[in-house]
This record gives structure tokens, C-alpha cells and sequence, in this order.
């Protein structure tokens, strides 16, 4: 059943829709905002349409709202306003009548609308505008393309549909199914920053692991990484029992089990964990979402350094470094952040570590206090990240003590990310200037690497006080340093 009560409240209450609609403008609220309300959510994105005097309706929601818009750069000309509440999308009527602009839309069910001058009459379904029966397919819980021609005006709409299917658990129509699968290479023409954006909201959603095969099995997937295509025949070793692409859409399934779960995560850290992963590193992108596709991309590096040594065994050493360098151009194309590049990367390039780690039969303190150092930010989706990649892996040689000792690494490796700041974050006994003055070297290189040593040092307890520092940055100097 569709919440018409709901749409109601959201009309009266909130926080973007309710000023707008005492401007007295000729708008119409369309798309998402009517979806979502209907489906019995508070909707945080909000889309309309202005009618008669555009530019004076723009200045007016700015006024009423407080921000400044700007441009998306797309083809229908959309104006968004970031606000605490969401985002507000502003576009013009394209056409003589609100019934052929929401003919334009992308799927039926986002080709609903409603008039603002409206918003008060007593029956508000018999005032929704629904030229294309979208309400059917809402209430029935299916996405259907509007037409062919409008997927190919925006190939953008070929990704959000997968992304609405993995947002809102629909399925997608035999018909429309086969528009994307038929078009599925258009998909890589919108502007980079457009994709990264969808894809990011899709990759959100608890069901992303469902969007991505959807994707590979209509051949959008690969349209749109095609350097992931070599994964998919890649045979593994006995660690696995799927080959590289199948493996690495597997661990995103894993990822989405832990953080629905928490399974595998210790009680003290497991809280902490998930909620971390719920933050925001450069909207709309989660540090899950962009675990996600850390996982996606952690083996990309695996088909070029496949090597079958004397004895049979089949390798891929050095694959995280080459995984690293085939994934920098894709996150450049896609215009990602900095910070999101930096954290992907390095999540590729160091999700052997915990795998390293495993073979120490009792986990010392300057591996975790590496770890840390080494990953920094990155620490708990590595951790993660790691532990999904395990539990996809189930080869024959992968026995339950292989997963066992996994999450034992991640959890000890937790515990002191959040509760062991004397491991992780020793304070420096001796600055740079004191081991200068101790060991009479200039500064430069050898004075980090004694503070690194140090540091260790003092993690591991060999070091708890000044004097002891500096009979150890003594003794290390002259046992360690003359070739360095």
C-alpha cells in the first residue's frame, strides 16, 4: 500500500518543500521526494520544476532558503542547493504541460508529480499527476523505463537503475532490462563526476552487492570498468573457490553481511566499527561505499602478475602494487577526490597486510602499531575490508582456522585502534633535536629512522623512559646506520 498519509506530513512539514511552497511559485514537486514519501520515508533530496518566470523563481527559493545554487552541468540544465536538510535539484519546464515534462523523466516511478498550488487539496492522490502509470509500478515495486529514447538522452539513467533497484529492493522490468543490457555501453558517456556520484549512492545501499551482478550480467558493469573484464576468467589458487571477478563481487556481498550484522566484529569494537563506516567522506560517499569498491578493485592487478611456479602453485606476487597503478586512471576519469583516491589506493595496495599478519603466531605490538601508521584513516575499512576479503575466500586450503585467525588479527587490530593509544600513538621519548644531540648525526634521513625505531621500541616496552631512549638510539645508530 502507498502512504498517501505520509506524502501528506512531508508536504506540511518539511524542511525544503514547506518554504517553497508559501513562495506561491508555478512549480510542481516531481521524482524521488514523491517516490520515497509514498514508500513511508522522509525524504532528504527534493526536485522541482518551475513553470513561469524561471529566474524570479530561483531567486526567490534562494532567498527563502539562505543558499546559493549551482550549475550540474547536465543537459536539462539543473540548478542544485546543498542544504543541512539535503539537496534541492531546480530545473524549467521544458514543455507546454507539466503532464509531457514528467514524460521526459527516466522511470515511471519517478515520473510523478504534484502541483504546489495543490498541496492542500483534501484528496492529495486524486491530485498527483501520473501520465505514465508510475503509481502501479510503485505499488507493484518494479522499475520500467519510460522509453528508450530517454534512457539514451542521459546513459546515466542505465546505472541509476541498478542503483534505484539496489536502493529500494525493486526489480527491474523484463523490457527495461533488456533497454539496459541493449545499451549498456552508453554508460560511460556522462561526465565522470556525474558517475562517481550515482555510483557512490548506489554502493551506499545495504544491496549494492545486488546492483553490481545485475550490472555484470547485463555487461554494464564491465561497459563501465572495462579493466575489471581480464578478472573474469582468471583462474585462482587453492585459497579460492571462484575466480577473481566473482571473488571480488562475493567479499562485497561479505562487506554488506558484517555491516548489517557486525558478524565477526568483537563486542567492544563492533559498535564503533559500523558507525565509522557510516561516515561520510565526501558526499554522497561512505567509508562503506568506498570499501565497496576498494573490494571491487583489490584483485585488478591479479591477471597480469598470474604466474605458475615449478611446483605447480599458481601466484600473483606483487598484484596489490599493479592492482594499485590499473586503478589510479579509473578514480582520475571519475573524477574522485583527493582524499577518497588517497584511501582507495591505499586499501588496495596494503589488503595483503592482515593476510601477513595471520602467520604470526602471537600478534606483537609494532605490527599493529605499523598498522596503524601505515593506514592511518584508512584502519578500520582495512580492517573490514580484510575480513570480508577472507570470508569470500573458501578454496580448499582455506580451512575455519584461516578465518579464524582473520578475524582475530582485525579484532586485536581494532581493540588498540580504539581503546590502545599507547601502542598506536606512543608519545616520542626524544624528539628529532634530542637524538640529533645524542648521537651527534645531521639531521635528514637516519634521524626518521631512528624515531620510527624508537617509536617500536617503546611500543614493544624495550624503551620506557628518556635514558633508556637514548642508550637505544646510541647503540641502534651504530649497529644500523653505517650504510644507510
Amino acid at each position: 500500500m502507498l502512504d498517501f498519509a505520509n506524502l501528506s506530513r512531508v508536504l506540511r512539514h518539511h524542511p525544503i518543500i514547506l518554504p517553497i511552497s508559501q513562495l506561491g511559485l508555478d512549480a510542481i514537486l516531481v521524482g524521488g521526494c514523491i517516490r520515497d514519501a509514498l514508500l513511508g520515508h522522509t525524504p532528504t533530496d527534493v526536485d522541482i520544476v518551475l513553470g513561469k518566470e524561471f529566474e524570479s523563481g530561483v531567486a526567490a527559493i534562494t532567498e527563502a532558503l539562505g543558499e546559493k545554487v549551482f550549475s550540474l552541468g547536465d543537459r536539462f540544465q539543473t540548478l542544485r542547493m546543498a542544504l543541512f536538510h539535503g539537496t534541492l535539484d531546480i530545473t524549467h519546464l521544458a514543455n507546454p504541460s507539466w503532464e509531457q515534462d514528467l514524460l521526459r523523466r527516466d522511470f515511471t516511478l519517478n515520473a510523478i508529480g504534484l502541483p504546489f498550488e495543490r498541496f492542500s487539496d483534501d484528496d492529495i492522490a486524486k491530485a498527483l499527476i501520473d501520465p505514465t502509470s508510475g503509481l502501479g509500478d510503485l505499488e507493484h515495486r518494479r522499475i520500467v523505463a519510460i522509453s528508450e529514447r530517454n534512457l539514451l538522452e542521459d546513459p546515466l539513467r542505465i546505472l541509476r537503475a541498478y542503483r534505484l533497484s539496489a536502493q529500494l529492493g525493486f526489480e527491474i522490468e523484463d523490457v527495461t532490462a533488456t533497454l539496459l543490457s541493449l545499451h549498456a555501453e552508453t554508460i560511460k558517456q556522462p561526465a565522470g563526476e556525474r558517475i562517481r556520484e550515482e555510483l557512490m549512492l548506489m554502493l551506499r545501499c545495504p544491496g549494492a552487492h545486488s546492483g553490481l551482478v545485475s550490472m555484470d550480467e547485463s555487461g554494464a558493469l564491465t561497459a563501465l570498468f572495462p579493466e575489471i573484464e581480464p578478472m573474469r576468467h582468471c583462474a585462482q589458487n587453492g585459497f579460492h573457490h571462484l575466480p577473481v571477478l566473482a571473488h571480488t563481487l562475493e567479499a562485497v556481498r561479505e562487506l554488506e553481511h558484517i555491516l548489517a550484522t557486525g558478524d565477526g566484529l568483537a563486542d567492544d569494537v563492533r559498535e564503533k566499527a559500523l558507525s565509522d563506516m557510516r561516515q561520510i567522506v565526501a558526499p554522497p560517499a561512505t567509508r562503506a561505499a568506498l570499501t565497496k569498491l576498494a573490494l571491487l578493485f583489490h584483485d585488478l592487478g591479479k591477471p597480469q602478475t598470474a604466474q605458475t611456479q615449478d611446483d605447480g602453485k599458481l601466484t600473483f606476487y606483487g598484484h596489490q602494487r599493479a592492482g594499485r597503478e590499473i586503478a589510479q586512471p579509473i578514480l582520475d576519469r571519475l573524477r574522485f577526490s583527493n582524499r577518497e583516491k588517497d584511501l582507495l589506493l591505499l586499501l588496495i595496495e596494503e589488503h595483503l597486510r592482515v593476510g601477513f599478519y595471520c602467520n604470526e603466531p602471537q600478534l606483537p605490538a609494532k605490527l599493529i602499531y605499523r598498522y596503524r601508521r601505515k593506514l592511518g584513516d584508512a584502519t578500520v575499512m582495512s580492517c573490514l575490508h580484510a575480513l570480508a576479503d577472507a570470508r569470500a575466500t573458501r578454496g580448499p586450503d582455506a580451512g575455519e582456522e584461516f578465518l579464524e585467525k582473520h578475524e582475530e588479527v582485525v579484532n586485536a587490530i581494532l581493540w588498540h585502534h580504539y581503546f590502545g593509544a599507547e601502542v598506536v600513538e606512543p608519545v616520542p621519548l626524544l624528539d628529532g633535536d634530542a637524538i640529533m644531540a645524542v648521537t651527534g648525526l645531521p639531521e635528514g634521513p637516519k634521524i626518521g629512522l631512528l624515531k620510527e625505531a624508537l617509536l617500536e621500541a617503546q611500543v614493544e616496552g624495550k624503551v620506557q623512559n628518556a635514558d633508556e631512549a637514548k642508550e637505544f638510539v646510541r647503540q641502534y645508530a651504530s649497529k644500523n646506520l653505517e650504510t644507510v
